[in-house]
Parts: C-alpha cells; structure tokens; sequence
C-alpha cells in the first residue's frame, strides 16, 4: 500500500509534490487504501500527512535561550529525510510541500486532531502558526474526512496536536473499504483522549474535541476526553502532554521516572483507566510514534532506558525503528511532532 511513493535515490525535496498533482496524489491513496488493503485489514494506520522544511526552520519556536542554540536547516532535513523515508516505507505519506512563511510548519501533528473519519482542525496556541492548518484542511477534506474546524466552533479554543493523547493498538483490525465514494467510521480501538492543558491548550479547546469525539456524538460511540494540566515548560523542559507521556498500544504508556512522570500519570489517573506504565529515566525516550507494530524512536545515551525500553517492546512483539531528533529537539521537537496518521 506504501510502494507508490517509496523510491530510491534522489531526496524528499526532489520529490516533493507539487501544488498542481497534490490532488492526483492524494487520489492515489484513496485508490490504494480502499483497493489494495483487505477489507478486514491488520494495520491500524493507513495513512500519515508529513511536511517539508523551509528555508526559515531555523527561526521556529523554541523554549531554549536563542544564544545557546543553532538550528542547522540542512541537518534538520537530513534527519526528516529519513523520517519520511521511513513513514513511506509502511504507509501511503502525503508530504506536503514546505513553507517559507512557517517555520513551524514541518510539526504537523500540531495542526488537527483526527480519530476514525472525523478531523478536528486545531487553532493552534501559538500566534505565528495559526496560518499553518490551511493546507492541511484542504488535504483532509480531498481525502474525505468529516472536518471540523475549531476555529470556527469557538473563538477562544486552542489546541495544539501534541497536548492530545489517543492510546491505540497497533495493529489491529479496522474496516478500510469504501462505499459509495467515501469511507466507513473505522472501528476505534481507544478508550480515552487525553488532553495535555498547557500554555498552548486551554479548557475550551478541551469541550471543542469533547463536542467531536466525546458522548453520544463523538466518533466510535464516544469517547472519554480527559483534561490533564501539565507543568509549565520553564519547570520541566515539556512543552506538550506527549512530550511528557505517549503510547505504545491501547493500554500501555511510556512515561518518564521521577516526580513528573508521577504527576501526570496521577493527573491521568492512569492506572485507575486500565493502563500498565513502563517509566523510563530519560524524558527524551518516552516520545515515540508507533505505526503498525513497528516503534519510531529516538536513540537514548541512557543505557538504563535503552534496555528497559527495548526489553519491553521485545515482550510486546514490537519492533523498533531509532531515528535521530538532533536538530528538532532544539526547538521543542520530537517523534510524534512530524506527522499526523490516519485510520482510514
């Protein structure tokens, strides 16, 4: 289902789609996630948007001191290169082309909340980023997705994609066939949607992803959308909850050791909800992106949460995929940041 974009040779920016053929692109994925996946499918994903990196990506956002930090363009995109590379070689990937007027712009996972066939496109906390949700809009509504667009809802909502955690197993079985020219609701294998209350998500956001996912209107029967107030960035280093906790199926999470880890867990009332935490001593390693059974993860120099972490996964029967974060990590970034993925 990935073979139509995985290539060799050349680099993503030679490839990079074009405004003109990103329709008959995104039509190929159509094509291919409704022909070519079985209809009762052992993936979970079926496809992931990516974006590529402007020029201006040394001027994004970050919580560290200007002085103490330097953003190398090129090395950034060697690292998202091989993001990408990889993400092409297990799903269908829509990589959008770069933006100049968003440095920002390659953290897309900030832009839309999406579960089943409804997409909740963010109003993201920060000011210089609100203009970055226009094309990925337009790439969920040609793909079919049921959107919702927050700004809309409520004037004072915001959201940023890295605040909300939705634990799901992967793989498992959702339905993938169209009928009648659109997809069905995929079968959610989630529980809960956390919601990380941060400086760049607050309470009204919360009630917009609430309205769409939760109760009896929400996707999938209605989920739990849970706020869980996280520390502010100045205190540990985390700008979002997932830079905090993330997921490795539907009821396990991978949290740090210590007093945060603890915190938010309890904040989660994780454990009460059914879920096993594996905690690891290096904050960094707990970001991670699992897509079909295999983890996408960055490379610890903690021996201690290398072995913890690899052991688990073994017991798990998930394999796992190290890619390096060097240059994102100087501004906020992480593993779950450069893509968004689809259960279509």
């Amino acid at each position: 289902c990935g073979s139509w974009i995985t290539h060799s040779g050349g680099s993503i920016k030679d490839r990079r789609p074009s405004h003109r053929n990103m329709a008959s692109l995104i039509s190929t994925v159509l094509r291919r996630c409704s022909t070519q996946v079985p209809r009762l499918s052992t993936r979970s994903y079926t496809c992931a948007i990516t974006r590529g990196i402007p020029d201006t990506f040394a001027d994004a956002l970050s919580s560290q001191d200007d002085s103490h930090i330097n953003i190398s363009v090129s090395k950034a995109r060697e690292e998202h290169e091989q993001y990408v590379k990889f993400m092409r070689s297990v799903l269908p990937t829509v990589h959008l082309p770069a933006s100049n007027d968003y440095a920002d712009s390659p953290f897309v996972e900030d832009t839309a909340v999406v579960i089943g066939n409804r997409a909740v496109i963010c109003n993201i906390g920060a000011k210089s980023r609100k203009g970055e949700v226009g094309p990925i809009r337009e790439t969920m509504e040609r793909l079919g997705l049921d959107i919702i667009d927050m700004a809309e809802e409520s004037a004072n909502a915001t959201v940023d994609g890295g605040d909300v955690l939705y634990p799901i197993s992967s793989p498992a079985k959702v339905e993938t066939q169209m009928v009648d020219g659109k997809r069905p609701a995929t079968v959610s294998k989630g529980r809960h949607v956390f919601v990380g209350l941060s400086a760049r998500t607050n309470m009204d956001g919360v009630r917009v992803l609430e309205n769409a996912f939760g109760g009896s209107t929400g996707t999938a029967g209605g989920l739990e959308v849970v706020p869980v107030p996280i520390p502010g960035i100045s205190e540990t280093g985390a700008l979002h909850l997932k830079s905090i906790v993330t997921h490795v199926d539907g009821n396990t999470l991978l949290a740090p050791t210590g007093s945060l880890g603890d915190e938010v867990l309890g904040i989660m009332k994780a454990e009460e909800r059914g879920y096993e935490a594996i905690r690891l001593p290096d904050i960094a390693a707990c970001n991670v992106v699992v897509v079909n059974g295999i983890v996408m993860a960055t490379p610890t120099e903690c021996q201690e949460s290398k072995q913890i972490f690899e052991s688990a996964m073994e017991q798990r029967g998930l394999s796992i995929k190290y890619l390096t974060n060097v240059e994102y990590a100087k501004c906020d970034g992480a593993m779950t940041c450069r893509s968004i993925l689809l259960d279509m």
